[in-house]
């Protein structure tokens, strides 16, 4: 199910580049990047404060913790990972649609580039 989701997001990002003008492309790809930079980074922001948190909660060592969070998951339990993860999910997702906002502005850009 979440594979067939992401094919069809997948297929309708593309769509879209292909289908949309040249200014619609940079005003929905700049709009993308905007909620993308400020949900994924502010989820991004609460994800390492409730990671240290949870890491020192839990007596576990916070070194290294804010140049590689993701290799500080193991040592999170059951709670500290309900916790922490979301936040890291939402991050990361956020991450995807700033990424797509700024393909969207690169395509307007090609297309202006070709058109003349």
């Amino acid at each position: 199910m979440l594979e067939a989701a992401i094919a069809i997001a997948l297929l309708s990002y593309l769509t879209l580049l292909g289908v949309l003008g040249i200014e619609s492309l940079l005003v929905v790809g700049a709009a993308a990047t905007l909620a993308g930079l400020l949900g994924g980074g502010g989820a991004g922001i609460v994800y390492h404060l409730v990671l240290r948190q949870s890491l020192t909660r839990l007596g576990a060592s916070t070194q290294g913790w804010l140049w590689s969070p993701v290799s500080c998951h193991r040592l999170l339990d059951e709670k500290a990972r309900g916790e922490v993860l979301p936040w890291f999910r939402v991050g990361a997702a956020g991450f995807l649609v700033c990424v797509a906002g700024i393909g969207m502005v690169a395509v307007a850009a090609v297309k202006a580039a070709l058109v003349g």
